[in-house]
């Protein structure tokens, strides 16, 4: 049945992006999504990803950077198939990804016969995932929305995943409502993020301290250390994260401390590799787990909505 609403598009992915119920499109992202998809028509993924890349703040060695790591992300990003997210092999359902991004995640699914869907608030990253899931063979199954309001069902998804994506969202409480929402009974949801009260630099902006300071201050002590903008991310603490899941008595979790995989460890500098074999060596031992937990650079949660719940 139609609901009568035309929603715009680009590149056959609908842009579902509302607030209260009230659709809100992004004009400046729509309008960049589409010079994107014009500029990328017959041209190789590389190329679809340099221009992706192509921005002011960019220098030539940085955008190059960036590209490399993009294309390089699928197989990066296979040993977390194998290890917490092996749930996904498991269920015959579709499996969301939330903040999808370039798509990384997605064609890693699609090499291991997978089947799963994207949800991403910028329609210009979109663009880019469409391409990077078509050069793996599989079917782009996208949609521009935010992660607070997701265009779907309830109770309809046997997984919901987010990776590095949560600190980016106007609003974690929303949410997590909304992914639990359209989990089914006995599905799961798994997210990775970096820790507020890492002892480590904040991986977005390679500042020392910034999650240690009042949430009020952290921009403005980014802007004097590096004179970048810091609005957007907004990195939570293991108790944090914990608070908020509790709100919900079907939801059964656990935060745990993920190990450094080798395939990210060989593109560190060797002092930044050493320091991250000792974290991962460290992370080994069950005592200390707790302290990783809480200042580790990283941590993640698998959840499962228990079955017979509504």
């Amino acid at each position: 049945m139609s609901c009568g609403v035309i929603y715009p598009a680009c590149d056959g992915i609908p842009d579902l992006r509302s607030r209260d119920g009230v659709l809100t499109y992004a004009d400046d992202d729509l309008r960049d999504a589409r010079k994107l998809s014009a500029a990328c028509r017959g041209i190789s993924l590389e190329g679809v990803m340099d221009k992706l890349c192509d921005r002011p703040e960019h220098d030539d060695a940085t955008r190059a950077l960036r590209v490399r790591q993009i294309l390089e992300s699928p197989r990066r990003l296979s040993s977390q198939f194998d290890g917490w997210l092996d749930f996904c092999a498991q269920d015959s359902d579709v499996f969301l990804d939330i903040g999808c991004g370039s798509g990384g995640l997605l064609a890693e699914a699609v090499n291991r016969g997978l089947i799963a869907a994207g949800i991403d608030a910028s329609m210009t990253m979109l663009v880019a995932a469409k391409h990077m899931i078509e050069s793996h063979g599989g079917v782009a199954r996208l949609a521009c929305a935010y992660a607070e309001a997701l265009p779907m069902e309830s109770d309809c998804l046997g997984t919901v995943v987010m990776f590095d994506s949560i600190e980016h969202v106007s609003n974690v409480r929303e949410t997590l409502d909304e992914a639990r929402r359209v989990l089914k009974p006995g599905g799961h949801m798994a997210l990775s993020t970096p820790n507020r009260f890492s002892l480590a630099a904040e991986p977005h902006v390679f500042v020392w301290g910034v999650g240690w300071l009042p949430r009020s201050w952290q921009n403005a002590y980014v802007r004097w250390r590096s004179q970048q903008d810091y609005h957007g991310t907004v990195l939570l603490s293991t108790r944090e994260m914990a608070r908020e899941l509790r709100r919900h008595e079907d939801l059964v979790f656990e935060l745990s401390v993920p190990q450094i995989p080798a395939e990210e460890i060989e593109h560190f500098t060797p002092r930044r590799a050493s320091l991250a074999r000792l974290y991962n060596w460290l992370a080994a031992f069950r005592l200390a787990r707790g302290v990783l937990l809480a200042v580790g650079p990283f941590f993640q949660v698998v959840a499962r909505r228990t079955a017979g719940s509504r």
